[in-house]
């Protein structure tokens, strides 16, 4: 099984609005054409995600519940 993203962040330990700065964080080190699986826990944190992404050069290419939490998968542009 061939992984969809280059880089792994799991956020499920942080509260608000935490995931989302290291989200920022770990996107600023990549490259364009990268993408970033965020793993995260707190419900709160989907609203934010969806924001920063539309305010920014990054691509929601999906986003899920799963059983270790919420997933999204964003590309950088």
């Amino acid at each position: 099984m061939t992984n969809n993203y280059d880089i792994i962040l799991d956020a499920t330990e942080f509260d608000c609005p935490m995931p989302t700065i290291h989200t920022k964080n770990a996107l600023d080190g990549m490259t364009a054409g990268q993408t970033l699986k965020l793993l995260t826990s707190k419900e709160g944190t989907i609203k934010n995600i969806r924001t920063f992404v539309a305010n920014n050069p990054y691509t929601l290419l999906s986003e899920s519940k799963e059983k270790e939490g919420f997933v999204f998968i964003i590309q950088k542009l």
